[in-house]
């Protein structure tokens, strides 16, 4: 198991030990990514993994406890100083493409971090057949995503999100 779903699977833990079993579960792997349902979610299911050059855990996953939606955290071990709740206006860079959103910190063991919600799904999905995403945070540096193999870990997210209804 990566050291992203081990620091999933500790976080649930350490927050709810009484759900910790249920509320991540492996669905797969696809081109490097792993795949889960995230039951807190929806249920909904998340693609995640680490970036190799500077430990960054990335995820991107649907959130299915109202309308569908989409998500991306990133998590560095890096010590960024987010607090819980810290709001970040982030800069995306798709393939030389920007977009503009606000970040929500988390907390996390170890890590420190933020997800942005999309009402959008097409951004998210639209990453599948893209090369990089780098995201900027005013005053940060930026963490740059590897999107290789992201098609067929879409494709499997797609799955693993039907098998859930």
């Amino acid at each position: 198991m990566n050291l992203f779903a081990r620091t999933v699977l500790a976080l649930a833990v350490l927050t709810v030990p009484c759900e910790a079993q249920d509320m991540f579960k492996k669905y797969g792997k696809a081109a490097g990514w792993d795949i889960f349902v995230h039951e807190k979610m929806g249920p909904g299911c998340l693609i995640a993994r680490q970036n190799a050059k500077d430990g960054a855990q990335v995820e991107i996953g649907i959130d299915a406890t109202a309308d569908l939606r989409g998500y991306l955290a990133l998590y560095s071990k890096k010590p960024e100083k987010i607090t819980a709740g810290e709001k970040l206006s982030v800069v995306f860079d798709v393939d030389g493409e920007q977009f503009t959103g606000v970040a929500t910190g988390q907390e996390i063991p170890g890590f420190d971090g933020a997800s942005v919600p999309f009402n959008n799904l097409d951004f998210i999905y639209g990453l599948a057949k893209k090369k990089k995403l780098t995201i900027t945070a005013k005053g940060r540096d930026p963490i740059v995503v590897d999107l290789t193999g992201t098609d067929a870990a879409f494709k499997a997210l797609r799955e693993c999100q039907a098998a859930q209804k």
